[in-house]
């Protein structure tokens, strides 16, 4: 777990922990003077059933100090549990029993003076009991040794696998002066460091890249098997290879071949935290903790490369360290958005719960939230949580009768699940916004008692709609603002969990568009999490009723035109609203420090009516905001302010709509930092070349100085469809934004000069002509007739980045119900199908399906048989694969790039490989023998052969169609 991103959180969490027991209570009488409480909410509950099980003590009498590991011992009713500082105990599995020593590391270890310069014990990490441990009495312990000067980073040797022998007492106890040193490795930031034997009786030991965060896989050792890092090693402890105190198994996959050490079972493993074998399968399973976007689960085989650090789950990070296994993509892969450091279980085996028997219970260490996943081959079937996030899961353990525990790292305490019989469903929940509370009267939403709007510095762009904001706190109670806590160094602009609310605090948003209220968002803090909801306002816009869970859609009417205005699934709307993004984007300091409605400083109002307290480092109460104490807060500007510096403009308008996402670990695609308060050189942008495709622009950079056009940031912002942005909560271009933006782009560099606006032959003949011509069209800077004749001449335009300026503004006739380049899968998927058109459209040429499939013999294989795609896929995963056919690639179907000496580029599937040459398979089906001495480069493509875009021409009906096809292939 030794993890700088983990290790900081904690810290933040600890300041949250100490605060929240009071955090519902009503701030002093002086501190809430003029402030009504609010006592009206009905947002109380959830109007989801309760989840299935509930998390409980399971050995009430024991306190730890930060354990991690928990483990059983064959033929003894025991279980043994493992403190990150080095103290091992053992305690009988009774429900009062208490935890006896069984070996501190710190007090005990006999062999620290083998090893020169060390400074002592400095983390445990894995504890396994041999196979044949009631005869052998032998034991093996993972420990790590700080380095010269008390430090830990790239200590050679540092990271240690040792052999013990195990007192036959009661209780038992591990001899010191029995220690044999099996296998050391590179101590560093990420250390692996679990232990357990296999079915094959052969011990499996996991190791990380030993690096910190930042930067990603800095020893280049993810995809280097020259050493033991970054991979899970297996070994033969019942036998001693010459100069080794273990043996290498002549059957692992590496043997033999260079540049390969031999221990080597599997690789390209970030931080593998926590492995276990299915005791029924023999089936091993690691949850390996990502680096900014992903956290991943691997079911692992033998000889298999999962990726690091060329990929992190799905998302390219070193594509050009690729060695040469292909890569295996995950089991399951979690954005951030819902994990941020994954904690690998165990498939159930017990018998107190028989119906998750088979299911592998795994959790996640940030978030606290814990899953049941279920699969059918490489395929996730579900994975519900199970349980309300509450115990911060460092590693699981289970007993001999195959029980489940997990271990709560703060509290140190023990913990099993039970099932949930205890309700927790507010059948009252609030059907419509009346019912909320919030509003005295629901048609003018004139706040209830105690209910205060807010407003903000930078306004998220959502098509032209405004929003009005409000604050409910029950009672007088206040959200208590803690002291930003020192930032580490790569994690620029760090503050989770910097403002905590106090229990069911209500954050609402009506948004409203051309004078008409479309939809009122909550977030409701329900003492553990922060949960959203929407309520779409009726056509007499007396009434807003609650959204389903899934989401909905709503049309409206934007200067005369109709369009469908999305309404966010809760899932998506945690995209945004995540830990990364402190949940509240808008009721943040740098937000709410502005001028308010009363001509005072809005920050120093609400601290003034305790809305807001100050808690300083220590933890204690501050006084209400000054003047000065606000000035020293941080603040962004409204990028409408013409008075405001440019830069200062420019940043608050990507921090507001880009900046939640874009951060460390945010969830967006690249590793941009758009958030305010980060340096332009910090940012990861300017001057830098995009990862994620650059659209055809010349020389193009995420932010180009000087040069707008050619700057991929400015034109995704201008551009509709997939891959615009903000991807979510508009789908028209921000003109005044965009103007914004281009000044200060322009402003890095005045001397690199605009491109001239290109006449009518050259509006459309490159990417970044039609980029100019796009916005020039928008500006209304074009006469009537060069408008109608530039549109038709788009709208002959195939698919692809000069289509996607002007999708939206084609007439109705001509655009009409084509999904063009970002189909909304709703849109989909609430048309009913017609099977036999679908199976037409599926061999026509209009998307020529059957040249790269299979079904019922016809067709050729380059992709998958979809003869019985419907027993392996649902509806939605189909239509998810045919939007975006790069999101998720089989392994034996992902392509690979070959670049020749004579300088071909040559896309295609490996099917034959050895030390001759490869044999590729293209998209038309063409075979490519390539001789090894032709070749310069190979590696992974992060795209499948399936191009994008190939629904884009469809109607939503012939999307339907083609869907209902595959559906019904059973």
């Amino acid at each position: 777990m030794n993890d700088n991103r983990k290790t900081f959180v904690f810290i933040g969490l600890l300041v949250v922990a100490v605060s929240s027991s009071a955090a519902g209570k009503p701030t002093s009488p002086s501190r809430a003077t003029g402030r009504t409480p609010w006592t009206t909410s009905r947002v109380i509950g959830s109007p989801d059933p309760p989840p299935p099980y509930k998390i409980v003590r399971a050995f009430p009498n024991m306190k730890l100090e930060k354990p991690l590991l928990l483990t059983r011992c064959p033929g003894s009713d025991r279980l043994f549990i493992g403190e990150q500082a080095g103290v091992l105990y053992s305690f009988k599995n009774e429900p009062e029993a208490k935890a006896e020593v069984f070996f501190d590391l710190r007090k005990e270890l006999t062999t620290l003076s083998l090893s020169p310069g060390n400074q002592g014990v400095d983390n445990l990490y894995g504890l396994v009991f041999h196979p044949d441990f009631e005869t052998n009495r032998q034991c093996f312990v993972c420990y790590t040794l700080k380095g010269p000067g008390g430090g830990q980073p790239n200590f050679e040797d540092g990271s240690r696998v040792s052999r013990f022998t195990v007192t036959n007492t009661d209780p038992p106890k591990i001899d010191p002066a029995s220690e044999e040193i099996v296998l050391t490795y590179l101590q560093g930031g990420h250390n692996g460091g679990d232990l357990h034997f296999g079915p094959d009786r052969m011990l499996y030991i996991t190791t990380g890249d030993a690096a910190s965060p930042n930067p990603p896989d800095s020893l280049k050792t993810g995809q280097d098997n020259s050493d033991l890092l970054s991979s899970i090693l297996r070994i033969d402890v019942d036998h001693k290879d010459a100069g080794k105190n273990y043996a290498v198994p002549k059957d692992n996959p590496f043997v033999g071949m260079p540049n390969f050490r031999p221990e080597i079972w599997a690789y390209g493993f970030r931080n593998p935290w926590r492995m276990s074998f299915d005791r029924a399968t023999g089936q091993l399973f690691v949850g390996d903790v990502g680096w900014e976007l992903w956290e991943m689960v691997h079911r692992v085989e033998r000889g298999g490369n999962y990726g690091w650090a060329a990929m992190e789950g799905p998302q390219p990070i070193k594509p050009e360290e690729t060695s040469p296994i292909p890569i295996t993509p995950p089991l399951i892969a979690l954005p951030h958005t819902l994990a941020a450091s994954v904690t690998g279980g165990y498939v159930y085996r017990g018998h107190k719960l028989p119906e998750l028997v088979g299911a592998y219970i795994f959790g996640d260490w940030e978030t606290r939230r814990l899953w049941a996943a279920r699969f059918d081959g490489d395929r996730v079937i579900e994975m519900p949580e199970i349980t309300r996030p509450q115990v911060r899961i460092v590693a699981f353990g289970e007993d001999n009768d195959g029980e489940l525990y997990f271990l709560d790292h703060d509290l140190g305490t023990i913990h099993t699940l039970e099932r949930n019989d205890s309700g927790g469903q507010n059948v009252d929940f609030p059907k419509a916004i009346s019912q909320t509370g919030i509003f005295a009267d629901t048609a003018s939403q004139q706040p209830a008692p105690g209910v205060l709007p807010f407003a903000i510095n930078s306004h998220q762009w959502q098509d032209g709609a405004i929003a009005e904001r409000w604050a409910a706190l029950p009672g007088t109670s206040s959200a208590k603002l803690y002291s930003q806590p020192k930032p580490i160094p790569g994690m620029v602009n760090w503050h989770n969990f910097r403002l905590h609310f106090p229990e069911n605090a209500v954050l609402a948003k009506t948004i409203s568009l051309e004078g008409r209220r479309i939809e009122t968002q909550l977030l409701h803090y329900d003492g553990q999490d922060w949960q959203p909801y929407t309520y779409v306002w009726r056509e007499d816009q007396t009434d807003a009723d609650l959204v389903p869970a899934d989401g909905s859609e709503k049309e409206v009417s934007v200067g005369g035109k109709k369009m469908t205005w999305p309404l966010f699934s809760r899932s998506q709307c945690r995209l945004c609203h995540s830990a990364w993004s402190e949940y509240s984007l808008g009721f943040q300091a740098e937000q709410l420090n502005r001028p308010g409605s009363d001509g005072r400083n809005q920050l120093i109002s609400l601290s003034e009516l305790g809305l807001i307290q100050r808690i300083d480092a220590k933890l204690q109460p501050q006084p209400a905001f000054d003047e000065t104490s606000a000035a020293r807060e941080r603040q962004i500007v409204d990028p409408n302010d013409a008075s405001q510096p440019l830069e200062a403009r420019a940043r608050s308008y990507l921090h507001a709509n880009c900046g939640h996402c874009h951060a460390f670990g945010g969830g967006g695609a690249v590793g941009l930092r758009l958030q305010f308060p980060v340096s332009v050189s910090e940012m990861l942008a300017v001057g830098v070349s995009p990862t994620r495709g650059d659209f055809g622009l010349p020389g193009a950079c995420i932010i180009k100085p000087g040069e707008p056009t050619a700057s991929t940031l400015y034109f995704r912002m201008a551009k509709f469809g997939r891959d615009r942005m903000p991807h979510l909560g508009s789908e028209r271009p921000d003109e005044a934004g965009l103007k914004l933006i281009e000044e200060w782009i322009t402003s890095l560099s005045p001397s690199a000069g605009s491109k001239p606006a290109p006449g009518p032959s050259e509006a459309l003949s490159d990417v970044q002509s039609a980029l100019v011509t796009a916005r020039r069209l928008a500006r209304a800077e074009m006469s009537s007739p060069d408008r109608d004749a530039l549109l038709v001449a788009a709208a002959k335009i195939p698919a692809g980045p000069i289509r996607d300026l002007f999708e939206g503004y084609f007439p109705e006739d001509q655009h009409g119900r084509r999904l063009g380049s970002s189909p909304r899968p709703t849109s989909i998927l609430s048309v009913k199908g017609d099977v036999a058109r679908g199976e037409q459209l599926f061999w026509s040429t209009a998307v020529n399906c059957g040249s790269c499939h299979k079904i019922d013999g016809r067709g050729n294989l380059v992709g998958p048989d979809l003869s019985h795609i419907a027993k392996q896929r649902t509806r939605e995963d189909l239509l998810d694969s045919l939007l975006d056919p790069s999101r998720r690639i089989e392994p034996r179907f992902a392509a690979y790039v070959a670049r020749t000496h004579d300088g071909r580029i040559l896309t295609g599937l490996i099917i034959n490989r050895d030390a001759t040459g490869i044999l590729l398979r293209d998209a038309q089906n063409k075979e490519i023998v390539l001789a090894s001495n032709e070749i310069d480069e190979l590696k992974p493509s992060r795209h499948s052969l399936m191009p994008d875009g190939q629904m884009a021409s469809l109607t939503a009906q012939q999307a339907a169609d083609l869907l209902a096809y595959l559906a019904h292939r059973n």
